[in-house]
């Protein structure tokens, strides 16, 4: 693997020129599929509504004749229950109202221009930190999770403009973040020094921006390095890594040793022999509905999408399905309708190929190297609650990619399954982004073990190859 960074100003080296770190070897470009418009009420601000609101779409499109196109907001958004004072309002199989032949009618018929700012921004994000702002892709988009089009090391020029769209879609949003704040225009790299990254290793227990980049090049280094060939052993490792640092932290000590530090093969294996508990067997359950299950229900609520006071969770439906996850152990996939998860779990696949693998590996680190797996952008999570985020994702897509196995009858796992594994992981990655402080606090807290989900990847570790 080849995946490393690099910092860009402009050809001259001028050191006002906006300080962006850009991951090597990883690219994107729409590639017109029309998926990313599909799962979402998409937030529009003020100036995006007054771009749209007395358009007379039914005149421009026979289908729009009558419709209800937007959700007005207005009085959650200013209660602080919603983050947006409009948003669209989806049909009832979860596509974009304006989504026509996979191609948006906004677009085609007004000019990008005119689009919502969240439209034009995605799948690109950007973390402000004292190392540069790092730039990244979000995997809910078919064309990055496959790493599709020119290289993002290559796009510049492009990015820095769209860095500058983001901090005015955030300020036109009315929010006041750490990572798009009053100076965040003026970010260069003279003045890097002056960005703030508050970030927990777990709950209570602060980081400085070097310390975190102690853990986190060490991190990536385990990721790139394949120093555990297997990828489980890789993510074990990790937890023992980020269960040391937590170690070093509270002794005082500098947080440098980590990049010496070598994960033992027995310490993995021990996992390997060790059952999970009863109680991470139903996290695990919930995991699981919560990234695809409740996904699947949510589209039938899409009215309550935009108000969070208004939760579908509370539909009698809803519960009954989340009973029947957690408690007896069956899930909703997609396309596979209800399965029981022991049997998908028992269910003999051979080994990931290293396609699969290298995939795998480029979506870890590309979590890793954005800097936003945890910290500001991840609504405040700790390192180690952000690192068991990855991890119970990565776990459920296994189950995922099994699962079609199974129900297909073969024992062989698909690259692209798990490429849609993915794709519909990361919306819900968003979702737990944008969540409000005190729900944020509650996820922070009951992901906070680095040792969480150990026992099970050694567990599934085993049900593979």
């Amino acid at each position: 693997m080849t995946y490393g960074n690099t910092i860009q100003h402009d050809d001259k080296g001028n050191e006002d020129e906006l300080p962006l770190v850009i991951p090597e070897d990883i690219r994107y470009n729409c590639q017109g599929c029309g998926r990313c418009c599909s799962g979402w009420a998409v937030g529009l601000t003020d100036e995006d509504y007054s771009r749209v609101k007395d358009v007379d779409f039914g005149a421009l499109k026979e289908e729009l004749k009558g419709q209800e196109l937007f959700i007005d907001r207005r009085k959650e958004f200013e209660a602080g229950y919603s983050m947006y004072p409009y948003f669209t309002k989806a049909r009832p199989d979860g596509t974009c109202p304006f989504l026509f032949d996979n191609l948006c009618f906004i677009h085609a018929s007004l000019g990008e221009a005119q689009k919502p700012e969240m439209c034009k921004l995605f799948p690109y994000t950007f973390v402000p930190t004292p190392s540069g702002i790092f730039v990244s892709v979000v995997s809910n988009s078919m064309a990055s999770v496959r790493n599709l089009g020119s290289l993002l090391t290559d796009q510049r020029k492009m990015l820095a403009e769209i860095w500058q769209q983001t901090v005015d879609h955030e300020r036109a949003q009315g929010r006041s973040t750490q990572q798009v704040s009053d100076v965040a225009s003026k970010i260069t790299a003279e003045n890097l020094k002056a960005v703030r990254y508050d970030v927990n290793l777990v709950p209570g227990v602060a980081l400085s921006w070097e310390e975190y980049m102690h853990i986190d090049s060490r991190l990536i280094e385990l990721i790139k390095s394949e120093e555990h060939k297997n990828i489980f052993d890789t993510l074990i490792a990790a937890g023992e890594l980020l269960l040391e640092a937590l170690r070093i932290k509270n002794k005082g000590e500098s947080l440098a040793q980590l990049s010496g530090l070598a994960i033992a093969p027995e310490t993995i294996e021990r996992y390997k022999q060790e059952p999970p508990t009863t109680f991470e067997n139903m996290l695990f359950n919930l995991q699981c509905f919560r990234s695809f299950e409740w996904p699947l229900l949510r589209k039938q609520y899409a009215a309550n999408w935009a108000a969070a006071n208004k939760s579908p969770l509370m539909e009698p439906k809803v519960l009954k399905a989340g009973f029947r996850s957690v408690l007896g152990a069956k899930v909703e996939f997609p396309d596979t309708g209800v399965v029981s998860i022991p049997e998908v779990r028992k269910y003999k696949v051979g080994e990931l190929s290293p396609e699969i693998n290298q995939f795998l590996r480029r979506y870890l680190y590309m979590k890793v190297f954005s800097k936003g797996f945890c910290g500001p952008s991840m609504s405040g999570l700790s390192v180690v609650a952000g690192y068991n985020n990855i991890v119970a994702n990565f776990l459920t897509a296994i189950l995922y990619v099994k699962a079609q196995a199974m129900t297909k009858k073969v024992h062989e796992v698909k690259i692209a399954d798990f490429y849609e594994a993915y794709f519909l992981l990361d919306k819900e990655v968003v979702q737990v982004s944008q969540l409000p402080k005190d729900k944020a606090q509650f996820f922070d807290s009951g992901f906070a073990s680095p040792r969480l989900f150990s026992r099970l990847l050694g567990r599934m570790a085993k049900e593979i190859g």
